[in-house]
């Protein structure tokens, strides 16, 4: 039978873990949404390696094709160090909390270790979040340098983008600024 301030010890370090595992599922939540648009970056540079000839009009020629290829690959590798980081950042949450319970279990006292462990695994949440808000800006990039090359539309001016694929192969709509 565990004794009574040994009990109020586990409640305390139950009740002290719950935080950071609401913390994991956060994050799980964040990583799932990462994980998803790796996929469809890597799932865009298999058509563009498959496909991209045809996708392409000889007039827009191999140069813009070669520059989407080695964007969504640097959005790919920036996607998955930002996955790493997450996963990271969910071991340290886990470690801290071990190091919790195994001070109170087996008497262990590494001091300061479960701090460290959350702090570090906050960083590693933060540079990740960082890297993935980096992943946007370079996808919109993308297809800002995709709008000026197909459709002769130039986003930070102001025009608006046509409303057909039709128009965007064949060039600005009728009656439209150039």
């Amino acid at each position: 039978m565990i004794a009574p301030s040994a009990s109020s010890e586990v409640a305390r370090v139950v009740s002290s873990s719950i935080a950071p595992v609401f913390l994991i599922t956060g994050i799980a939540a964040v990583l799932s949404i990462m994980t998803l648009r790796y996929g469809r970056v890597i799932d865009r540079i298999r058509t563009l390696l498959r496909d991209g000839p045809k996708l392409y009009r000889k007039e827009i020629g191999a140069d813009h094709l070669t520059k989407e290829l080695l964007s969504l690959y640097e959005r790919a590798r920036r996607l998955r160090l930002t996955i790493i980081l997450e996963i990271a950042s969910i071991c340290c949450i886990s470690v801290s909390i071990m190091v919790l319970f195994l001070g109170l279990s087996f008497g262990i006292e590494i001091p300061y270790a479960a701090i460290f462990f959350f702090i570090l695994s906050l960083l590693l949440l933060i540079i990740g979040l960082l890297l993935f808000i980096r992943d946007f800006v370079i996808s919109l990039e993308c297809i800002e340098n995709d709008m000026n090359v197909r459709s002769h539309v130039d986003p930070t001016d102001g025009h608006k983008m046509p409303l057909s694929r039709e128009h965007s192969l064949k060039g600005p709509p009728p009656n439209s600024r150039v």
